[in-house]
């Protein structure tokens, strides 16, 4: 089928999946009406010689021409795609590119998440692969964790209740927070991180509590952001308020009295409930990210300045140094300032 001839609505539609990767919808919608994946691409305009896309490690591609056939093929407006299939308008193929439907391989790292399986059933025979803006997700409503499509991870969370009920907490700071909450739950995952290589704060308590429910040991790395999870949500919670203070120019080390960076690391063993441990050496972690994050407002300038009030918790904060840029996808550690690595050696790690 020609790019320019028409197209046929097909007879059923497959319900919309929020954040599900453009190979992924195909498939669904391809078997939903017994075709084969290669004749609906065909259908939208791709090449006679088209071959199937494996949606656990490629993407579909489509330019804009194709995108305007998926969705008289589908009978859904080009918009309710584009918000569903959250990869579709990242493409960079061109309306005057001859091929306008192109399979691509996913990025080492950046591989598809699978949907949980509960929520997709009654929706598709076939797993659903959701977009990776991490290499996990939670899924709230059935209380389910899920990774990437190298771990093919489907865990049930009845045990971790905590894990579920830091993720509402995270999506509510995301919420208040804008884009920048990214970057501070990146950070604190990496502070997190710093704790569990370095056998610091809860190791011996509440993180060897979930890797035994989990039934791993500390070699299990990609379990690691699980169980760090209930206090990595609590860090960037801190962080946040934090953050909100420094916006407005005002200093933790030299500004209103109780805010002062050792202060603010006890307060933030006390919400971890983990005050001894945060003294005995947990600080240090975050101290790094309060060196990346210090103000830059000379202190004579601040002092100069009438005192103003942190931004409200319903105001997005603005971007900050040291983060300018953030990467929407891919793991959280590409989002953090700090140098770290899970797996790599503490003694590797650059302070400078």
């Amino acid at each position: 089928m020609g790019i320019d001839d028409p197209v046929a609505p097909l007879p059923r539609r497959a319900v919309m999946v929020r954040g599900e990767t453009v190979a992924s919808y195909l498939w669904r919608l391809a078997e939903h009406n017994g075709l084969r994946f290669e004749e609906l691409a065909r259908h939208i305009g791709a090449p006679r010689t088209i071959r199937p896309a494996d949606p656990r490690l490629e993407e579909v591609r489509l330019g804009p021409l194709a995108r305007q056939r998926l969705a008289e093929a589908s009978g859904r407006p080009v918009g309710q795609l584009a918000q569903a299939l959250v990869s579709l308008d990242d493409s960079r193929i061109s309306a005057r590119a001859r091929h306008q439907v192109q399979i691509e391989s996913w990025p080492e790292g950046r591989l598809p998440v699978q949907a949980c399986a509960l929520c997709a059933a009654g929706r598709s025979e076939r797993p659903v692969w959701r977009v990776p803006s991490e290499q996990w997700a939670v899924c709230v409503r059935h209380g389910r964790w899920t990774a990437t499509a190298q771990g093919h991870f489907q865990i049930g969370l009845e045990q971790l209740p905590e894990v579920v009920d830091a993720h509402v907490r995270r999506v509510r700071l995301e919420r208040r927070t804008g884009p920048h909450a990214r970057v501070l739950m990146a950070d604190a995952q990496q502070v997190a991180v710093y704790w569990w290589q370095c056998r610091q704060m809860a190791w011996r308590g509440v993180w060897r509590k979930r890797q035994e429910i989990l039934g791993v040991d500390r070699s299990a790395l990609w379990a690691v952001p699980l169980v760090v999870y209930p206090e990595a949500v609590t860090v960037a919670e801190a962080m946040a308020v934090r953050e909100r203070q420094r916006a407005v120019g005002r200093s933790f080390a030299g500004g209103p009295a109780g805010w002062s960076t050792g202060r603010w690391t006890a307060w933030v063993g006390e919400r971890l409930g983990m005050r001894e441990e945060m003294a005995d050496g947990g600080h240090r972690g975050l101290e790094a990210w309060l060196m990346a994050h210090r103000n830059t407002v000379p202190v004579v300038m601040r002092l100069a300045q009438q005192e103003e009030r942190a931004v409200p918790r319903s105001v997005p904060l603005p971007l900050l140094e040291p983060h300018r840029v953030i990467p929407l996808h891919g793991p959280l550690e590409e989002a953090s300032c700090l140098p770290w690595r899970l797996g790599s050696p503490m003694t590797s790690t650059s302070w400078g």
